[in-house]
């Protein structure tokens, strides 16, 4: 299986005037790459205090994991990646009651761990992760956790028979003092592609836009700068954070 490469950048947009959007991505140890993407939500800074927050205490999890272990079974991701988004939720929800009673804030996250041979990725909120297959196949590894998509799923109907605003989200790190994060295991094929991604880009471009975007660019930093610049010729009324990871040959 090749080895994986990643290009990330996040970007205001083009109304906001902070960036609650975080990312990290670290590719240690040798064949293996973590990811995440966090957007946050809170005035007066709290969302970029939140996924700040939530991406710190995530690399260092994952630091303290290969750290600790000299072998990196796939079985464990799963629940590296449960235990270390809990404690993330910990530690917002202890500054949310010490600092922000008044306004308290949370974030987003979308979080995977490539080994060499599975994705296991995680996430609780809005944030995305897709894959892009050889066979131009784009699938969403994650379903938006949005108050919109859970009344769809359970055939209800608003009382007032509209649809809710589709950013409403229903699950994020540090809303609750409970948080478990939904995560799936899959399969890689030598050729796929990967996309982690804030609600910013998915709001301004539709999953086939995107698709083609990344099966034309040569090079993942080729991928996120082709994204972006999409974005904000879009107008990009919310921060937009991309992480695109391709295979290396």
């Amino acid at each position: 299986m090749p080895l994986l490469h990643a290009a990330c950048e996040s970007n205001n947009g083009c109304v906001r005037r902070h960036n609650e959007d975080n990312y990290c991505c670290i590719t240690e140890p040798e064949g293996f790459l973590f990811a995440a993407v966090a957007d946050g939500v809170g005035g007066h800074a709290g969302g970029e205090i939140a996924s700040f927050l939530c991406c710190h205490r995530l690399l260092l999890e994952w630091k303290n994991l290969i750290g600790a272990n000299r072998e990196l079974p796939d079985t464990l991701m799963p629940r590296f990646l449960l235990e270390a988004i809990q404690t993330a939720n910990s530690d917002i929800v202890k500054v949310n009651f010490e600092q922000h009673r008044a306004m308290p804030m949370c974030t987003t996250v979308a979080a995977a761990v490539f080994t060499p041979q599975m994705v296991i990725a995680a996430h609780a909120g809005d944030s995305r992760i897709y894959c892009f297959q050889e066979n131009r196949a784009v699938w969403q590894l994650t379903v938006d956790h949005t108050l919109r998509n859970e009344l769809s799923e359970r055939g209800e109907v608003p009382p007032d028979g509209g649809e809710p605003p589709a950013n409403v989200i229903s699950q994020a790190v540090g809303m609750r003092f409970k948080l478990r994060p939904e995560i799936h295991t899959y399969f890689r094929s030598p050729g796929d592609r990967y996309l982690l991604c804030s609600d910013g880009l998915t709001g301004a471009l539709t999953d086939a836009e995107i698709g083609k975007a990344v099966e034309e660019s040569r090079s993942p930093r080729e991928a996120t700068d082709n994204l972006i610049r999409a974005t904000l010729r879009r107008g990009a009324s919310d921060n937009v954070t991309v992480i695109s990871i391709f295979p290396q040959y």
